[in-house]
């Protein structure tokens, strides 16, 4: 086996003769199929270390592959990650080839993976990125709301939540072709909260450009701060999505909008009480809830 194997290849090859792997090369075969960024960008004593082995697990792994040693087959995942598929098709054959036969490991991965994002998506934000994104959707004067495909059910949920405490969103869905519409009246003092990862949608880069090139402010959930959605870095919450499927996970940005939230309830005090409780006894009067009644909130309780 050649050092200039595609990665797909080889990943399939490792697959297949999972099953007849020692132990100790079933560990370190399955850290690689599952983190081929960092086999791709660290040492190999890194890997091993990581991986839980001994570093010469890493170099009997290579040579169970017919290559002549550890570099040569480290360049199959530098070369991946360099032309690293952006289509979901080439990530699904990706994905088919890591999974092999050890469908469970899927699972395990997701599950990982998220916990990771999640972890990373606020470490890498810090509470006073957050708080700053927090205290300018507050103050907005509307909230205009964008997020198309994959983005929509986070955008949709923010603005579900955000409606039962407040009444100046404005949720761009589309609807009838009209999504540019609803930005017509956008101003100075407005916000517009977006989200976007790669691939970027052209309709959201567009909506967030538009915002601040008429006077208004814009909180962005989006991977980079080069992004083309990117705005303030302070009011810019970078998202990890990575995800063991073809899709980019979601999760960490529902978490990001979950905090986003409460720190708004806070920002509202007292007010928000009021709002809450005539939201759910509106939604009470045509029974939304399966055996749900509102009770009335008691606001001398203070934590």
């Amino acid at each position: 086996m050649t050092s200039g194997i595609e990665y797909a290849e080889l990943a399939k090859h490792i697959a297949e003769r999972f099953p007849r792997l020692s132990p100790q090369l079933q560990q370190a075969a399955r850290f690689v199929l599952e983190r081929p960024d960092d086999v791709a960008l660290n040492s190999m004593r890194k890997i091993a270390a990581a991986a839980g082995v001994h570093p010469t697990t890493m170099t009997r792994l290579a040579r169970a592959f017919q290559f002549d040693g550890y570099d040569a087959f480290r360049q199959s995942f530098q070369k991946r990650l360099r032309s690293h598929p952006s289509d979901f098709a080439g990530r699904a054959q990706e994905l088919q080839a890591r999974a092999g036969q050890e469908r469970a490991g899927i699972v395990e991965d997701v599950l990982e993976t998220a916990v990771g994002n999640l972890q990373d998506t606020f470490a890498v934000n810090g509470i006073g990125r957050f708080l700053a994104c927090a205290d300018a959707l507050s103050r907005g004067g509307r909230v205009f709301v964008a997020g198309t495909r994959s983005c929509y059910p986070i955008v949709f949920y923010f603005n579900y939540v955000y409606s039962v405490f407040r009444s100046n969103s404005v949720l761009m869905d589309g609807g009838g072709g009209t999504f540019a519409d609803r930005l017509r009246s956008f101003g100075e003092g407005d916000v517009i909260f977006a989200a976007s990862f790669e691939p970027y949608s052209q309709l959201t880069v567009k909506a967030v450009s538009y915002a601040l090139e008429n006077g208004g402010d814009a909180v962005v959930l989006t991977d980079s701060l080069v992004s083309p959605v990117a705005g303030k870095p302070e009011q810019t919450l970078i998202i990890k999505n990575e995800s063991p499927s073809f899709f980019q996970s979601t999760a960490p940005a529902m978490a990001a909008v979950e905090a986003l939230v409460g720190l708004m309830v806070l920002n509202d005090g007292d007010r928000v009480l009021g709002a809450i409780e005539e939201s759910e006894r509106q939604l009470d009067r045509f029974d939304a809830y399966w055996g749900h009644t509102a009770k009335p909130v008691n606001r001398n309780i203070h934590p």
